[in-house]
């Protein structure tokens, strides 16, 4: 059974100073956090009674704030039973990475068209003391410096239907155990430099560069997905091993340069 949302401490602005809309927002973004940050796992039941009890509110908003999450994805409502933390199936999780790969690309393009010093030195923080030699041993440390990057780099575009669009897609893409285990089991040494270079991109305003080095970054995960999607529809259509699909990164790491 999962994390309940009754256990996990919310903290709320005063009620008396906010409208129903603004406290449906609030429910929304609290509740998306705790499933970004893997407190609340697929397949938990998030309660209505308890969530209003523990947040001083009343049912109504924390209602709309759950359908709205059902409308992105996140959250699946069953007829009589409740919410629950949805878990996006293998063909969503490729289909998710598709549109990330293009979205993400997009992002990169337009922070590059409007850089400037305060955004690249938020970029540089997230992976700042990260050596290659160590990130091995700091696979969770550089995941969520990765969500952070990810974040930033949507909220650099200044496009707020991309921010929003860009954060479900994540939310989505990280309660999913296919891709929680590729990025798992990968090497994260390519991905660190790809990082680098998106942000060297950026840093000096070549906005094509930014979006060929960034859709190139997504595209690895892409194809990897594409390769467990096909995997798990036909076990007999493709024998690689775990070692054969992490070498995939390493095969790819040439298109990033090539491309740019």
């Amino acid at each position: 059974m999962g994390r309940k949302i009754w256990n996990v401490k919310f903290q709320m602005p005063q009620m008396t100073k906010l409208n129903l809309q603004s406290i449906t927002d609030q429910v929304r973004d609290l509740l998306q956090m705790e499933i970004e940050q893997g407190k609340l796992t697929p397949g938990t039941r998030i309660r209505e009674e308890h969530l209003a009890k523990e947040l001083g509110i009343s049912k109504s908003p924390i209602r709309v704030a759950l359908h709205q999450l059902k409308q992105d994805g996140i959250v699946r409502i069953e007829p009589r039973r409740g919410a629950y933390v949805a878990m996006p199936n293998a063909q969503q999780i490729l289909e998710l990475t598709e549109m990330r790969e293009v979205l993400e690309g997009l992002a990169a393009r337009r922070a590059a068209e409007r850089t400037n010093k305060a955004m690249i030195a938020q970029f540089e923080q997230c992976f700042a003391g990260f050596k290659e030699k160590e990130l091995s041993f700091r696979r969770m440390e550089y995941s969520m410096a990765d969500l952070r990057f990810q974040r930033l780099l949507a909220e650099a575009s200044g496009s707020a239907e991309l921010i929003r669009t860009l954060q479900v897609i994540n939310i989505r893409l990280h309660m999913s155990r296919l891709y929680a285990d590729l990025m798992a089991n990968h090497d994260l040494i390519p991905v660190h430099q790809q990082h680098l270079e998106i942000i060297a991109a950026i840093k000096a305003g070549d906005a094509d560069k930014a979006e060929a080095v960034t859709a190139a970054h997504v595209g690895v995960i892409r194809r990897l997905v594409n390769i467990r999607v096909k995997q798990q529809k036909d076990p007999s259509s493709d024998q690689r091993s775990s070692a054969a699909v992490r070498g995939e990164l390493f095969m790819l790491r040439g298109e990033t340069n090539a491309k740019t």
